[in-house]
């Protein structure tokens, strides 16, 4: 079996650029690495996206429900067929991310969890990218315009503090206020920790 990392954390913590840093960083070790993105391509994928942009319009259930659909069918078509023949998997947002974001908005993040890893492989390490919520509402809203009320700054406190509740062992959290090649550095260390093994 391959082996499994995602990065993890509230918008505007960086997770795409180091998600697209690590993969080329790995594969020029000489490692089969491939980098897939939530939300995916499929029709679930597809009406998520459309929620972040006309606003949120459904409830945090079904909003929830769609991720793990998507989620369902990128498992299926990519992480675990890329898993098995022995690939590093980069995931830019995982599971984690549903638990935190629907989270915030009152769903139980256990059950959230205990839903996903039906069917989902637990990552060999998730690496939270830590933000402050007010540098992620600025950081959004120099790429963006003004945060709306789905990326509020009180909303983005209580995702990641989620965010923090799960670190342990295998879930660890990384100072994203860094400067972007100094946070990579720090990233790839703790991947090629994992994925060259002691």
């Amino acid at each position: 079996m391959g082996t499994l990392v995602a990065l993890e954390g509230i918008d505007g913590s960086g997770k795409s650029t180091q998600a697209s840093l690590l993969n080329d960083q790995l594969r020029d070790r000489g490692f089969d690495s491939v980098m897939f993105r939530e939300p995916g391509d499929s029709v679930f994928g597809d009406k998520l996206r459309q929620q972040f942009r006309d606003g949120r319009t459904i409830s945090a259930k079904e909003e929830a429900r769609l991720f793990i659909e998507d989620r369902r069918i990128d498992v299926d078509e990519n992480i675990r067929p890329a898993l098995v023949a022995g690939k590093v998997v980069v995931m830019d947002r995982y599971y984690f991310s549903t638990m935190a974001y629907q989270g915030a908005l009152g769903l139980n993040t256990y059950q959230l969890r205990k839903t996903n890893e039906l069917f989902a492989p637990r990552p060999d390490l998730t690496l939270i990218l830590d933000l402050p919520a007010e540098t992620s509402a600025e950081r959004i809203r120099a790429a963006r315009g003004l945060p709306d009320s789905y990326e509020g700054t009180e909303y983005l406190r209580r995702v990641r503090e989620l965010f923090l509740e799960f670190c342990e062992s295998d879930v660890v959290a990384v100072d994203a206020e860094a400067e972007v090649g100094e946070l990579n550095a720090k990233i790839l260390r703790k991947v090629l920790a994992v994925v060259e093994g002691p």
